[in-house]
């Protein structure tokens, strides 16, 4: 399958390509405005493969839990895709997207995302198979929920700043990969749902596991 993946679910964009048996991947790390370049790095990685958009058989995107505004960036780029062109398209949880490929690990493995406000979102995986659902804990929480595994590696872009709380590092270990390109598991990923289920609903949204800073800000005027 020909397949494009975006992701910009957090500040660490990553657009990749599948053309044939060729792949084309771009990274950008924190500070990238991903509603500014977003289209533009699409039809740039694309002209990589000399290709189009018509040559595609699939998009796929994250679904959350990740940034508000990213989350609806790259769901509505999707959607926008997919239905101008006739193309199926997929979302795949974001958690998910960042624990794949660390099933080889003998332990739980913990993506973490900064979900602000002293939290983050997570969710536990046991050689590949998610044991928890997706948490919006802090960081007291979510050491509590681990204190009953002798081993965790943690994943994810804020990795290290979650680590960064601990006194003890006895027990854990931090994925080593310091850039990673978290589109190209979405293509695998993608494909492997696309063929078990077929497309995402048109109306499905993003998965957010808390109300946004505008929907409480309605909630408070009078």
């Amino acid at each position: 399958m020909n397949i494009l993946a975006f992701d910009t679910s957090t500040e660490i964009f990553s657009v990749s390509l599948k053309i044939d048996k060729n792949n084309y991947a771009f990274s950008c790390s924190r500070g990238y405005k991903h509603s500014e370049t977003l289209v533009t790095e699409i039809d740039s990685i694309l002209k990589k493969g000399s290709s189009s958009v018509k040559d595609l058989d699939l998009i796929v995107c994250p679904r959350g839990p990740g940034s508000f505004t990213g989350l609806r960036i790259g769901m509505a780029t999707a959607k926008g895709l997919s239905l101008g062109s006739g193309i199926p398209m997929v979302t795949v949880p974001t958690l998910d997207m960042m624990a794949f490929g660390l099933e080889f690990y003998d332990g739980i493995v913990v993506p973490i995302i900064d979900a602000r406000k002293n939290r983050f979102y997570t969710a536990f995986y046991y050689q590949g198979r998610k044991i928890t659902d997706n948490l919006d804990l802090t960081f007291e929480e979510i050491s509590n929920k681990l204190n009953e595994y002798d081993s965790v590696l943690f994943a994810g872009p804020d990795r290290e700043m979650f680590t960064d709380n601990y006194k003890d590092s006895s027990f854990y270990k931090v994925e080593s990969v310091s850039s990673k390109i978290w589109s190209t598991n979405l293509i695998e990923l993608g494909q492997l749902q696309f063929a078990a289920g077929g497309s995402s609903h048109e109306t499905e949204g993003p998965l957010y596991l808390r109300k946004s800073e505008a929907e409480l800000g309605k909630k408070l005027k009078p």
